[in-house]
């Protein structure tokens, strides 16, 4: 029972995240971290969010194989499964929430709060599960494991990055920030930290339901 908790956590997580990444496109006031690279590149390319998503499942996992080398996991290969479950799921939740479109800055910003809340509960319970990493999250606990720095510490750090080359395809294809603004910056910073307050409060009822 409790082996079947933790997967279902597990795939819980990963929609919570997509649900979290969806809700920060749709307070329009710059993409979360996560997604704001895909989203960039959807633009560019024309195919969906969920569909740029799956790309980059690839490319992350090569990362982490460079940087890991033998001491990367083989069952972290499973990252293809889930990067294609977690792209579907991407898709799906951005049809759930196509309903919501708030008017106004401060419900914007409001929105854009709530959904950093939702994607550091989701990265929350999806490393508790310790099942396979989502592949954006695979390449920050391979990077944390290199420097031996806490993943809550180094998140913010690759957060930035993406959001740095989601800005420079934007200007250079786009020739505009598409995805990159105030919002996308905040949600750098405070979901690393999020995620360590959560953490700290609710990992022992995420514990008590997976083991």
């Amino acid at each position: 029972m409790k082996k079947f908790n933790r997967y279902a956590i597990y795939l819980i997580s990963l929609f919570v995240i997509s649900l979290g990444a969806s809700l920060s496109i749709k307070a329009n006031l710059g993409t979360s971290p996560l997604i704001c690279l895909p989203y960039v590149c959807s633009l560019i390319t024309k195919f969906s969010v969920g569909e740029v998503m799956f790309v980059f499942t690839l490319i992350f996992i090569l990362i982490q194989v460079v940087l890991l080398r033998g001491d990367f996991e083989k069952r972290q290969y499973l990252q293809l499964i889930i990067g294609t479950i977690f792209s579907f799921f991407v898709d799906f939740s951005l049809m759930l929430v196509n309903f919501v479109n708030p008017v106004g800055y401060l419900n914007q910003m409001v929105l854009l709060l709530v959904s950093c809340v939702v994607v550091a509960f989701g990265v929350l319970l999806e490393i508790q599960t310790e099942i396979v990493y989502l592949p954006a999250d695979g390449v920050i606990v391979a990077i944390s494991k290199v420097l031996k720095k806490e993943f809550s510490n180094v998140k913010p750090f690759v957060d930035s990055s993406m959001v740095i080359i989601a800005a420079i395809l934007s200007l250079i294809f786009l020739g505009y920030l598409a995805g990159v603004r105030e919002g996308t910056i905040i949600s750098a910073i405070i979901i690393g930290p999020i995620v360590k307050v959560l953490k700290n409060h609710l990992d022992k009822y995420v514990l008590k339901l997976i083991e």
